[in-house]
């Protein structure tokens, strides 16, 4: 992908020529005569990496993959050049950490060596080009112009507003609803099999829809209602039966554990050092009836495993295989000596001629849009035959088509697609769904050509993705171009939103914001992306096996998922990221797997000859400390690593001056707090910081700043004057843990300046109350408390105000709200009802002080969620009209509530109510004979989980 590589490029060049001329001498005039000749490349490349995907042209092939290392030359050149310049400023000025680039590249512009060099690359760089673009003449290797409709676009073309019509499960399950009766069918009868535990499967060959099937029914309220824990487990290839079973047992504590369950609460998620996980599961299991649904290929040992891992009490427990057809040996092997216990699989064929029609139409139109009738039937016959109803083809092709005019860009389309195979299975019908997909591809924007690639070639098959997580990687590597008004983080998103919207990238989970929170590429995306990003040296992907040419490796990326020892002692002088998810130790035993033990003898010595490293991403490692040699990293952006024994940081951490994201997770020592030198907190890039670390008394100037999570105020207390944050007011995440009385007023000015503010979470000893009464804070979406509240009940002000001196809480957009400890009063609890925007309560232990709890008439008229997990409430009273709204209900734990309150058989939205461990209100609900059942018995979904 030649074109990505001078994108890259183009904007190193676009930084150096921005600067004044003299800040570079002679050397401006080099740099922009490079940016002038690679701008004109660009305009060729696009067309001619087209036709080398299409493998049209040997001779395009090569002159694109030449073109490319060239950029490259030019990136090795621009990239020694700062680094070379960063250090010797550096050397001079050792107590100025963070300058700007500006600053140091001026400060040095008359080193005559430095200027030299980087003239002298420039200028055979160009020769160079030269050089290839004769050989282009003489090989007559000319400029086809792309098709209007493959122009890129500058912007998104699907606007954020139209993502909900097109995320919707319901719109991707056209021509399932016969599947969907039976899979439901066999997951709900409990009495089947006399109660036995049983395994479904759905079966079919790839991207016919059987993970969107089953998630719609494992989503729907009938299931979440049947089973007490639920979970669901995506098996990339090579994974082992261990990890799938730790998987398993993870989901299923988090579950208990959310659900205020007090015997899961004080289980490990992990087994102890040298314990069985599978006993651990085992012991999760029982007493319970549960759904695990396993999506991808398993093979007969390791079903055994699972087998024999989970209890089997006659409650109607599932398992639930997503395989492909190779995947019925394993069915019928787990049938042999319990046939009864196996239900005949489901398998999935491909959508009929009126279906995919159905589905093509929604993906582009919406559910009432269609083609003009003069058009209607020569696309409906055009769609199923590049097609022949295979969904993913089918949502790509309309992700392609949507925005394009009809009919000259859509016949352009088409024709491009002019395979007739004459069955579904054929290799020409195979070699048609991956012209699909790389036409979709090529009708991406530069930038989201590398994001997409990114996205896919960093991660394991099918494994969900943490979306902030890639946006922020993708901010570090430079694809997110900066646009008037809008943060890189939103610009970010929206580029991920539009690759949802073109169906290159499915929505996994979102927020309680509608923010997409996870995603995942679909297996087959996933293979086309790789090949992709092999073939054009973007990224180089590895499971396990040695990397074959280290010195040329540019972006790395190790996906270790089956134990296999990973060498990676070699050093990469030219590479700009690494990204590797190992096998971590997650026994405890602290003694590593051999894929870990492999990095932490070299203790990262790998890396120290990687001076223009951009990204370090390593999860699954066990390192105590960094090397102090981090320091000569000057381009690092982006610092992200999992390891339970990380003991401290290096002072030297501070010279790396383009730091943006630094995040340190899975610090298993408890409370313990990572050391980090003052002038840490002076970089002026920093944009997210999640790490266990010391604030100091005043942050330097940050305004940059965007995430502050994990952190502790160690050092505020009364005698602090000014600001802590002042200078960090961009802040939209705050999470503070270990807050106590001191920190009360340097909390309260700090958050008194931090307006943009839209997540905040505090946990500690004693939180202020201002976190409600400040008139600051008017953007704060989502709120988490967790510790005793001081007086949040007092006046406030001088009392000269209309409500008497009465505490306002200002707080409209408050939509999310969970509170731990915080021991408030009913009036507090009278204030919170009047909150506009609130959608979400979760009221837990401890977090009111009362054994009588009342929501006044007209109270929390847009709550949708309510959670109670109070141990102590005996009386719980809603007045008419509160809580109008109230979709779903669940009580944790409340042991001593004596009744349901009356006004819950007037809340007509109600769908679902959960009793979690309230065996005398499940008595009062009963159908027959509860005292209560009147009060529920306009709810469709009531869950009771013991």
């Amino acid at each position: 992908m030649a074109e990505t590589a001078i994108t890259t490029v183009l904007a190193k060049v676009g930084e150096l020529v921005a600067w004044e001329a003299a800040t570079l001498l002679d050397v401006g005039d080099e740099v922009r005569l490079l940016r002038d000749k690679l701008e004109w490349l660009h305009t060729f490349i696009r067309d001619a990496d087209r036709r080398r995907r299409r493998r049209d042209d040997e001779f395009v092939a090569v002159w694109v993959r030449q073109t490319r290392d060239v950029a490259f030359e030019a990136e090795d050149a621009l990239d020694h050049f700062l680094h070379r310049a960063a250090r010797r400023h550096r050397r001079k000025n050792p107590s100025f950490s963070s300058p700007s680039s500006s600053c140091w590249l001026g400060g040095f512009a008359g080193e005559v060596a430095l200027r030299h060099d980087l003239s002298g690359r420039i200028r055979q760089i160009k020769k160079r080009l030269d050089q290839i673009s004769d050989i282009r003449a003489d090989y007559n290797i000319d400029h086809t112009p792309s098709p209007a409709w493959a122009a890129p676009s500058c912007s998104s073309s699907f606007p954020a507003a139209s993502l909900a019509a097109w995320d919707d499960l319901e719109e991707y399950t056209v021509g399932f609803d016969k599947y969907s009766g039976i899979l439901k069918e066999q997951l709900l009868d409990a009495a089947a099999f006399s109660g036995r535990r049983a395994l479904v499967s759905i079966v079919g060959e790839s991207s016919v829809g059987k993970t969107t099937l089953a998630r719609k029914v494992y989503q729907s309220p009938e299931v979440r209602n049947h089973f007490a824990i639920r979970t669901w487990t995506v098996l990339p290839p090579n994974t082992r039966p261990a990890d799938l079973l730790r998987d398993i047992n993870r989901q299923a504590t988090a579950q208990l554990r959310a659900a205020g369950d007090a015997t899961a609460a004080a289980m490990p998620c992990r087994s102890p050092p040298g314990g069985d996980t599978s006993n651990v599961l085992f012991k999760n299991m029982s007493g319970r009836r549960y759904l695990l649904v396993v999506d991808g290929g398993i093979a007969a040992a390791d079903w055994n495993s699972l087998r024999a891992s989970l209890p089997d009490e006659g409650n109607g427990s599932r398992v639930l295989l997503i395989t492909g057809t190779a995947g019925l040996e394993v069915i019928a092997y787990a049938g042999v000596g319990s046939p009864a216990t196996t239900y005949e699989p489901i398998t999935l064929t491909r959508l009929s001629p009126e279906n995919t029609y159905e589905v093509f139409r929604r993906r582009v139109f919406g559910r009432r849009g269609d083609i003009p009738g003069r058009y209607k039937s020569r696309y409906y016959q055009d769609v199923f035959r590049i097609t022949r109803g295979l969904p993913l083809s089918i949502v790509i092709l309309a992700g392609v088509l949507r925005s394009r005019d009809i009919p000259s860009e859509w016949d352009d389309v088409m024709s491009q697609l002019t395979a007739v195979p004459t069955t579904p299975t054929s290799p020409a019908m195979m070699r048609n769904d991956r012209r699909i997909m790389s036409l979709a591809f090529d009708d991406l924007p530069h930038h989201l050509k590398s994001c997409f690639l990114y996205l896919a070639a960093t991660t394991k098959e099918s494994a969900t993705v943490d979306a902030q997580r890639m946006i922020r990687l993708w901010i570090a590597e430079g694809f997110v171009r900066p646009r008037r008004g809008s943060t890189m983080e939103e610009v970010g998103q929206g580029y991920l939103d539009e690759l949802i919207a073109r169906w290159l990238v499915q929505p996994v989970e979102k927020d309680e914001f509608n923010v997409v929170q996870f995603v995942v590429v679909h297996d087959r995306l996933h293979a086309f992306a790789q090949d992709e990003a092999q073939e054009a040296s973007f990224v180089d992907c590895h499971d396990g096996t040695d990397v074959l040419a280290p010195a040329t490796v540019r972006r790395l990326a190790v996906q270790n998922s089956s134990n296999r020892h990973v060498h990676l002692g070699n050093a990469f002088p030219k590479l700009r990221s690494i990204i590797c998810d190992l096998v971590d130790d997650r026994n405890g035993n602290g003694g590593g797997t051999a894929a870990a033990r492999c990095i932490q003898s070299t203790d990262l010595g790998f890396l120290l000859a990687s001076k223009f490293l951009r990204v370090i991403d390593i999860h699954g490692i066990e390192l105590k400390k960094l090397p102090n040699e981090i320091a000569s990293m000057v381009h690092i952006r982006y610092l992200g690593l999992q390891c339970g024994q990380l003991e401290k940081l290096p002072a030297s951490i501070c010279n790396l001056i383009n730091l943006q994201s630094l995040i340190l997770k899975g610090i298993n020592a408890g409370n313990r707090l990572l050391d980090v030198a003052a002038a840490f907190w002076r970089i002026p890039t920093l944009r997210h910081v999640v790490a266990p670390l010391a604030l100091p008394k005043l942050l330097g100037d940050l305004h940059s700043l965007q995430t502050l999570h994990g952190v502790q105020p160690l050092f505020w207390d009364t005698r602090c004057s000014g600001n802590p944050l002042g200078k960090s007011t961009n802040l939209r995440s705050l999470e503070l843990t270990g807050v106590v009385a001191k920190h009360a007023a340097a909390l309260t000015s700090a958050l008194e300046s931090l307006d943009l503010l839209i997540h905040l979470n505090l946990r500690g000893e004693s939180l202020p109350s201002a976190v409600f009464t400040i008139p600051s804070l008017r953007r704060l979406q989502s709120l988490k408390l967790i510790g005793s509240m001081d007086s949040p009940d007092g006046p406030i002000g001088d009392g000269s105000d209309d409500n008497g001196g009465t505490v306002r809480y200002i707080r409209p957009n408050l939509t999310r709200l969970s509170m731990w400890e915080t021991m408030v009063g009913q009036k507090f609890v009278d204030m919170l009802g009047e909150l506009p925007s609130l959608a979400e309560l979760a009221m837990m232990p401890c977090s009111y002080d009362g054994d009588r709890l009342e929501f006044r008439d007209g109270g929390f008229r847009g709550l949708q969620k309510l959670k109670l997990g109070l141990p102590g409430l005996e009386e719980w009273t809603v007045r008419a009209g509160a809580m109008a709204t109230l979709a779903r209900l669940t009580l944790y734990g409340c042991v001593k509530m004596r009744m349901l309150p009356e006004a819950i058989a007037g809340i007509g939205e109600l769908e679902e109510v959960v009793l979690f461990r309230m065996p005398r209100m499940v008595e009062r609900i009963k159908k027959h004979g509860g005292e209560d059942h009147h009060k529920v018995r306009h709810v469709p979904v009531i869950q009771t989980i013991w």
